[in-house]
C-alpha cells in the first residue's frame, strides 16, 4: 500500500511515503512556512520513491493538537489531495504519531508540544494505548499526573521543556529521539486504522484543544 503522510502540525514540516520498497522521507525545520515548501517535499517524496500521484492509495495528515496553521495547510492539502485524485484520505492525531513505538516498560510514555502561555498540549499512553484525555496543561501539572507512575518517557519535539522536572524524579527520562520526525509513524498509523475503520470524514476539521487566538480575540471584542 502507498501511503503519503503529511506532518504539519508543528516548526519541523515533514512528509513520508510509505511503498512496498519501503520509505522515502524529507523533512525542513524553517518555522511555520509550511505553504511555501510542503509542496517541494511531496514532490520529493514521490520521486525518490518512483510513485506517481495516481499511484497513491491513501492520504494522511496530522490532526492536531499543534499549530493553527500548520494544522489548517496540512489537512486542507490532504483532503485537496485525495479529492482530485479520487483517493481516501484519513487524519491520525498528533500525540498518538509521536508516541509510536515509544516503550516504557511498567510506565507511561507522554509526548508533548508547547502550547505557549506556559503549558503543553499532552496525553498519557500505557503500552501503546491512550489512557488520558487529551491534555492542555501547565509542566507541573504534567508532572503530577506522571508521578503516580514509576517510571515515564517524556518525548516529542518539545520534551526538552520537561528535562528540568525529569532530572528531579527517579525513573523518569527524556527521549533521545524526541524530535525525530513524525510522518513515517503517522504513514503506519494511517495505514493500521484505515484497514480497520476506513477513511476520515469528508468534513472532518483539526483537533484543536483550545480556541485560536484570533477566536479568543473576537469573543474578547464581543464581551467588552
Amino acid at each position: 500500500m502507498n501511503v503519503l503522510a503529511i506532518d504539519a502540525s508543528g516548526p519541523l514540516l515533514a512528509v513520508a511515503l510509505k511503498t512496498g520498497e519501503g520509505f522515502a522521507e524529507a523533512a525542513l525545520d524553517l518555522g511555520l512556512r509550511h505553504a511555501e515548501r510542503l509542496v517541494d517535499l511531496i514532490d520529493f517524496c514521490m520521486q525518490r520513491a518512483g510513485i506517481v500521484p495516481g499511484g497513491l492509495d491513501l492520504i494522511a495528515c496530522t490532526s492536531g493538537p499543534g499549530s493553527f496553521t500548520g494544522l489548517r495547510i496540512g489537512m486542507a492539502t490532504a483532503k485537496g489531495m485525495a479529492l482530485a485524485l479520487g483517493k481516501p484520505w484519513i487524519a491520525v492525531p498528533t500525540l498518538d504519531c509521536l508516541a509510536w513505538g515509544r516503550e516504557c516498560p511498567g510506565g507511561a510514555v507522554a509526548p508533548i508540544l508547547d502550547a505557549r502561555r506556559g503549558n503543553v498540549f499532552a496525553a498519557i499512553y500505557e503500552r501503546g494505548t491512550r489512557v488520558s484525555t487529551w491534555l492542555d496543561v501547565s509542566l507541573a501539572r504534567l508532572a503530577e499526573l506522571l508521578d503516580t507512575y514509576p517510571e515515564a518517557l517524556v518525548t516529542g519535539p518539545d520534551a526538552g521543556l520537561f528535562e528540568e522536572l525529569a532530572a528531579e524524579r527517579a525513573g523518569f527520562r527524556i527521549d533521545l529521539r524526541a524530535r525525530e520526525p513524525a510522518a513515517r509513524a503517522l504513514a503506519e498509523l494511517a495505514q493500521e486504522r484505515f484497514l480497520r475503520g476506513g477513511p476520515s470524514a469528508p468534513d472532518e476539521g483539526p483537533l484543536y484543544l483550545r480556541p485560536s487566538e484570533a477566536e479568543e480575540s473576537a469573543a474578547s471584542r464581543e464581551g467588552a
